[in-house]
């Protein structure tokens, strides 16, 4: 397995973005506990990264980009307050 040097590109903001989607879309999934859903958001970001990056690693001509999956991780970490609040707003009406 060949790791990745490419610490720069405009593909690294698309993770981040990608990364941000993710967590906000499946921290919003019920039950609405403040802490399950910010732990459920980010296990989401990690295991779709993770699987994005083996699957480029056994495509030819590609490899695992380490720095790839720390940008999506990061744009799950920037956002992952948004459901932790949703959840708590939501715990509090409730």
């Amino acid at each position: 397995m060949t790791l990745c040097n490419d610490k720069r590109g405009f593909d690294k903001v698309l993770h981040f973005c990608i990364g941000a989607i993710i967590a906000i879309l499946v921290g919003h999934i019920p039950p609405h506990m403040p802490w399950w859903s910010l732990t459920v958001a980010l296990a989401a970001v990690v295991i779709v990264g993770l699987l994005k990056e083996f699957h480029d690693s056994r495509m030819s001509g590609n490899h695992f980009c380490v720095w790839d999956f720390l940008m999506t991780f990061a744009g799950g970490i920037a956002v992952c307050w948004l459901p932790w609040l949703a959840a708590y707003l939501l715990a509090i009406d409730g």
